[in-house]
């Protein structure tokens, strides 16, 4: 009787003890153990941390409270094993704090990558690079780096905390150069950094999918059939999904009507896979193209039967100007003809007589003539995207069989509409500034018509590598106001050449094709006043008497004042004169021993403006009336 009331006084000691320790320090998990298990199982059941908090482990089942009812004592047990109790000295972390949260996961992300191993200097595969700190494979030429590049190695740096590992180079009692490297952490002080980045993928490239037998097929379709392959007609045009809008949006194919009536897209040849052309090479909407492909062919056999070759084939169709079916039907208009012989020498001829110039093999029948070896295709397009008219222009020249294959070059350009003349620009407000464009036009009788070309209608030859007058002739630079501008350049000619012909090409190359014959006074003259404009003289000097003048100097001498006010002076021109100066012998005394003939172009201004004269008020006059004794009595 006494030994159960020793046992039962004993389990309440103990219950309020475990009790009192949980309130104050955590929850302690007391597991009764069998006699049998050993001090080290009944240590693994307990799971003390530093701060005094347990976890139950996994497979242990949840306790529940300890009361006098919950304790069992089983027959064979001892007195000093049915519990563990705790010494609740005043050393117990019961007063810590708790451990600041972790992520969701548990765990910290571990980092995707280690600077330490990132050497973006490392170029070249079990060689060393030099002066790459980095690089494991120039352990033994470290001693002879004369500086670590780069510097600085850093991962990502858009995240807020990023590691970088600095190199630098430090010598050696022996006078040899070792290698330092160090990682350092630094905190980026942008606001919208990245926190952590733990998608793996977002920090590297995709795998690139490898062509086999069972994926070729949807390779093929999705990269290569353009090059090699028309789409389906059909089925883009009842795309679903081409929107409201009429007009084109940027990478659209356009669609075309040939001849027959058939609906198919613009195509430019190109080079696929291999230097040939391939003539089914879809041009996007908005995409300035150029694209340089070899052309075999027989020259005997193909030169007037291969439809590649001729000038009909690159016109010989119409444009929709919208990508709907009920789109307007644009023709492809020719702009412009250069004629191009088996010298190299090139002549402009009339576009409008395209129809004669088609393939034509000479009686030699070494030669073929105008063979297409440039086009250059001119979209103009408005604000909603519908494409307004088509301008080809092409260079067509002889080729002998020698030369088979030949090269081809094709251009495409998109330029946008301007229609009203808000979109024109000036050169000042009012009068001009220095390094803007003259503003030129030409007189009608409505007024002055403005070319809508940003770099200005008045413009002078631009200096190119080759110096050529006729392969640089399209390649001209603006005048601008208050900058002096020489340049030049050289024409070779054969002997028995034309000099009409010459004197011609020479002209056109040194003025250009459209020349204007009127400059606007002030930088924003509108066109419809007239009288605000400045003709444009013309003198012709001619040295000696010759039959066939040759212009071998263009100059052209802009005049300008300061007109207002000396606070605000507005510069304004008030004459334009071009000077062309000819030669002075024979043709074949001109010409240098290789038969190159050199040309010059200028461009001066001449300030007139008068010196201000000083002007001072009139003084002011007296005129006082005095009474008649007002000197009285002295007078």
């Amino acid at each position: 009787m006494a030994a159960l009331c020793c046992l039962v006084i004993l389990t309440y000691l103990e219950t309020a003890l475990c009790i009192e320790d949980t309130n104050t320090t955590g929850n302690i998990n007391v597991a009764l153990r069998d006699t049998n298990d050993t001090s080290s199982d009944r240590d693994e059941s307990l799971n003390f941390t530093e701060l005094g908090v347990s976890s139950t482990p996994s497979d242990v089942p949840p306790t529940t409270a300890w009361t006098p009812e919950s304790v069992t004592a089983l027959p064979d047990q001892t007195e000093s094993s049915e519990s563990v109790i705790p010494d609740p000295t005043p050393e117990s972390p019961r007063a810590a704090e708790s451990a600041p949260p972790l992520l969701l996961s548990g765990v910290l992300p571990v980092p995707l990558t280690d600077v330490a191993q990132l050497c973006p200097c490392n170029l070249q595969r079990e060689q060393c690079d030099i002066n790459c700190c980095c690089d494991p494979d120039c352990a033994e030429q470290l001693s002879l780096f004369t500086q670590c590049s780069p510097h600085t190695v850093s991962n990502e740096r858009r995240l807020c905390n990023r590691e970088s590992a600095v190199y630098s180079l430090s010598s050696t009692p022996d006078g040899l150069s070792q290698v330092q490297s160090t990682v350092q952490r630094q905190l980026n002080p942008d606001v919208f950094c990245i926190q952590t980045a733990n998608y793996e993928g977002g920090l590297t490239f995709g795998t690139p999918e490898i062509p086999t037998e069972e994926n070729f097929d949807s390779l093929f379709g999705r990269y290569l059939r353009f090059f090699f392959g028309r789409l389906s007609v059909t089925s883009v045009l009842l795309n679903p999904d081409v929107g409201n809008s009429s007009g084109y949006q940027y990478g659209d194919v356009i669609h075309t009507v040939d001849a027959e009536g058939e609906q198919k897209f613009f195509t430019f040849p190109a080079a696929a896979g291999t230097a040939h052309c391939s003539d089914a090479n879809p041009a996007g909407f908005l995409k300035d193209q150029t694209s340089r492909c070899m052309r075999s062919f027989d020259l005997a056999r193909d030169c007037a039967t291969l439809e590649a070759l001729g000038l009909r084939t690159y016109i010989n169709f119409n444009v929709r100007s919208g990508r709907k079916q009920e789109a307007q039907v644009i023709g492809v208009e020719v702009a412009a003809i250069t004629l191009q012989s088996l010298e190299g020498t090139r002549t402009p001829v009339d576009p409008a007589d395209s129809a004669i110039y088609f393939p034509l093999l000479l009686e030699s029948g070494d030669v073929c003539n105008n063979v297409v070896q440039q086009v250059k295709y001119t979209f103009r397009y408005s604000e909603a995207g519908e494409i307004l008219n088509v301008l080809a222009s092409f260079l067509l020249g002889a080729i002998k069989r020698v030369t088979v294959p030949i090269q081809q070059e094709f251009h495409i350009t998109f330029m946008r509409e301007i229609s009203s003349t808000a979109g024109l620009r000036f050169s000042g407000n009012p009068g001009y500034v220095v390094g803007r464009p003259l503003v030129a036009g030409t007189r009608t009788a409505d007024g002055i018509v403005q070319s809508t070309d940003p770099k200005g209608s008045l413009t002078i030859l631009q200096n190119s590598g080759n110096q050529d007058c006729l392969l640089g002739s399209s390649q001209r630079s603006p005048v601008m106001f208050a900058i002096d501008t020489v340049s030049g350049c050289t024409l070779k000619l054969s002997d028995g050449v034309n000099c009409s012909l010459v004197s011609e090409v020479i002209l056109w190359a040194l003025k250009g094709q459209s020349f204007p014959d009127h400059v606007a006074s002030f930088g924003n003259s509108l066109p419809q006043n007239p009288l605000d404009w400045v003709p444009i003289q013309n003198q012709t000097i001619t040295l000696g008497t010759q039959a066939c003048n040759i212009p071998l100097s263009y100059h052209l001498e802009v005049k300008w004042t300061k007109y207002g006010t000396l606070v605000n002076p507005q510069a304004q021109i008030v004459s334009v004169m071009e000077t062309i100066i000819t030669n002075t012998s024979s043709l074949a005394l001109l010409t240098s021993a290789s038969g190159l003939l050199s040309v010059t172009s200028s461009v001066r201004f001449i300030d007139v403006s008068a010196s201000a004269s000083p002007g001072f008020k009139v003084p002011p006059t007296i005129d006082a009336k005095l009474p008649f004794d007002f000197f009285f009595p002295f007078v």
